[in-house]
């Protein structure tokens, strides 16, 4: 079968291309980097067509591990930072604001409404619905609250 298979350098252009349709759908910035070792390679073959395909795949898993390890090094002497430290953490977005109890805080357990949902909280008192409480911190997808 691939007698009848060349691996010209559309192979490695596509290939490209379906690596970095990876790297968008699935999050861990590593197919990226083997999109550029791949793009690469289908430099090479476009410039000389007569590199055999076993000498293509050695080049492009050498270039792979080179440009991966690249990556990571630089990705980790220079880390991504998010203007919203918060982003990934609804809880921590609410720390520090001012809630009415939805539900009545019974035994250390209620509920607030924040926009459309209803958040579970817990706090080291008792309340009815209508009390204010501030949100001092979260655990989970519970808010921590203390009465104000």
């Amino acid at each position: 079968m691939m007698e009848n298979f060349e691996f010209t350098h559309w192979f490695w252009f596509i290939l490209t291309l379906v690596l970095l349709g990876l790297e968008m759908a699935v999050p861990g910035v590593i197919f990226m980097w083997l999109a550029i070792a791949s793009v690469i390679v289908g430099g090479l073959v476009f410039v000389d067509a007569a590199i055999s395909w076993e000498i293509q795949f050695i080049i492009f898993s050498i270039l792979g591990i080179i440009s991966v390890y690249a990556g990571r090094t630089y990705l980790r002497k220079n880390p991504i930072i998010s203007d919203d430290e918060n982003l990934n953490d609804r809880g921590a977005r609410y720390v520090g604001k001012k809630y009415t109890l939805e539900r009545a805080l019974v035994n250390g357990k209620g509920k607030i409404r924040i926009g459309d949902s209803l958040w579970l909280v817990r706090g080291d008192f008792e309340s009815d619905v209508g009390t204010s409480v501030k949100v001092t911190g979260s655990d989970g997808v519970v808010l921590l609250v203390e009465q104000v």
